[in-house]
C-alpha cells in the first residue's frame, strides 16, 4: 500500500522560497523539477545498483575460475607434471571441451584426477577424450567418468564396469577400458551437436565472456579489499560490542509485546462472551414471550362451510349460484379473550345459520 507523506510548513516562507526560487523557480518550480526528474533519477539509481551487481557477480566468477586454475597448476606441480608445455596443453585441453560442451570448470575436475594417476599432462589430456565419451554415454558428470578410467589406469576397472555394463569379465583393466571406450565412442561429439549441446556452448559462451570481464575488475578488488577487511573487521568488532546491550532491550521490547497480545486476547475473549450472552438471552427471552402466548395452541372449531373472504361470499349469495354453503368471513379485533373469542364465533355462526335458512326456504318456496 503506498503511503502519502504530507509536510506543512506554516510561518514566514519567503526565505526559503528565495533560496529554492534561485534554483528552480521557487518552491512550486522546484516540485516540478523534482516531478520531471523523479524517474530518470529513479532509472538511473536502478541502473547503477544493478551494474554494481552485475559487475559482483561478475568478479566474482572471474575469482572462481582463478581459484580452479591455481588449484590444477598445484596438482601438476605435486605430480611432477609441471613442463614448458602443460600449461598449454591444459589450455588446449579446454578449448577442445568446450567445444564437446563442456565447461572449463568440468575440464579441469576430470584432468585432476587424470594427472595424478598418470603424471603426465599429455597422457591426462589423450584419457580425457575417453572420458568425455563415457561421460555423455553413462550420463555422469566428466569428473566421475575421469575418476573412472584413471583408476582403471591404475589396474582397477570396476568403476568402469559400472559405467558402461555388458564388459567382458575377466578381462584385464587395460581391456577394459579399452571395450568401454569403444562403445561410448563420439558419444561426446553427438551430443555437442544436438540442440541441449548447442545450448550448452552458448551458455558457457555467454559465461566466458562474464568471467573475462570480471577478470579485469579484479585487480581493483585486490587492491580496494586490504584496505576494506579491517573495517568490516572492525565493524563486526562494533556488532559484537553493542548486542549485549541490544540483546536486553529487545527481549524487554518482546515481553511487553507479549504482555499486550495477551491483553487484548483477554479483551477479545471477554467481548466474545459478551456477544455471546446477549445473543442467548434474546433467545431466552423470545423462548419465554412463545411459552407464554395464550393463543399458542388455540384453533378454530371445524365448520361444515368453507371460509373465505366476505366479498365472495356476498357475490355468491347475490348470484344464487353457491354450489355450496356460502363461505363467511370472521374478524377478531382488540384484546384477545379465549372465552369472548368462542362467544363471537358463536354468535356469528348462529346468525350466519339463520340467514342460510331463510336462504333456503327462500328458495325452496
Amino acid at each position: 500500500m503506498a503511503v502519502g507523506l504530507t509536510v506543512e510548513i506554516k510561518g514566514d516562507t519567503s526565505n526559503l522560497d528565495k533560496a529554492l526560487d534561485k534554483s528552480k523557480g521557487g518552491v512550486g518550480g522546484f516540485g516540478d523539477m523534482l516531478a520531471k526528474n523523479a524517474l530518470p533519477i529513479a532509472a538511473a539509481t536502478a541502473g547503477v545498483g544493478a551494474l554494481v551487481v552485475g559487475v559482483a557477480n561478475l568478479t566474482q566468477a572471474a575469482a572462481a575460475d582463478a581459484a580452479e586454475q591455481e588449484k590444477l597448476e598445484a596438482v601438476i606441480r605435486a605430480n611432477g607434471a609441471a613442463t614448458a608445455e602443460s600449461t598449454a596443453q591444459v589450455e588446449a585441453a579446454i578449448a577442445a571441451g568446450q567445444e564437446k560442451a563442456f565447461t572449463d570448470s568440468e575440464t579441469r575436475a576430470g584432468l585432476e584426477s587424470l594427472i595424478v594417476a598418470t603424471g603426465d599432462v599429455g597422457v591426462a589430456t589423450d584419457l580425457l577424450t575417453q572420458a568425455q565419451d563415457l561421460a555423455r554415454f553413462a550420463g555422469v558428470d566428466l569428473a566421475t567418468a575421469a575418476d573412472a578410467v584413471a583408476k582403471a589406469q591404475a589396474g582397477q576397472d570396476g568403476a568402469i564396469r559400472k559405467l558402461v555394463p555388458g564388459l567382458e569379465k575377466g578381462a584385464t583393466a587395460s581391456d577394459t577400458l579399452a571395450a568401454a571406450s569403444a562403445a561410448a565412442a563420439g558419444q561426446a561429439d553427438i551430443y555437442a551437436d544436438s540442440a541441449a549441446g548447442m545450448g550448452s556452448r552458448a551458455s558457457d559462451a555467454f559465461g566466458e565472456i562474464g568471467e573475462t570481464i570480471g577478470a579485469a575488475f579484479l585487480p581493483v578488488l585486490e587492491e580496494v579489499l586490504p584496505e576494506l577487511l579491517p573495517i568490516l573487521k572492525a565493524f563486526g568488532e562494533l556488532v559484537t560490542a553493542l548486542l549485549p546491550l541490544l540483546i536486553p532491550l529487545v527481549k524487554t521490547l518482546a515481553f511487553i509485546l507479549g504482555l499486550v497480545a495477551k491483553a487484548l486476547a483477554t479483551v477479545v475473549r471477554d467481548l466474545v462472551g459478551f456477544v455471546t450472552w446477549v445473543g442467548n438471552a434474546i433467545g431466552a427471552v423470545g423462548d419465554f414471550l412463545e411459552a407464554a402466548n395464550p393463543f399458542q395452541n388455540f384453533r378454530f372449531p371445524e365448520l361444515p362451510f368453507g371460509i373465505g373472504s366476505a366479498a365472495t361470499a356476498g357475490t355468491r349469495a347475490r348470484s344464487g349460484r353457491s354450489g355450496g354453503a356460502a363461505p363467511v368471513t370472521i374478524n377478531i379485533s382488540g384484546a384477545l379473550d379465549p372465552e369472548g373469542v368462542a362467544r363471537s364465533v358463536s354468535r356469528v355462526l348462529t346468525q350466519h345459520s339463520i340467514r342460510m335458512g331463510r336462504s333456503s326456504a327462500l328458495s325452496t318456496g
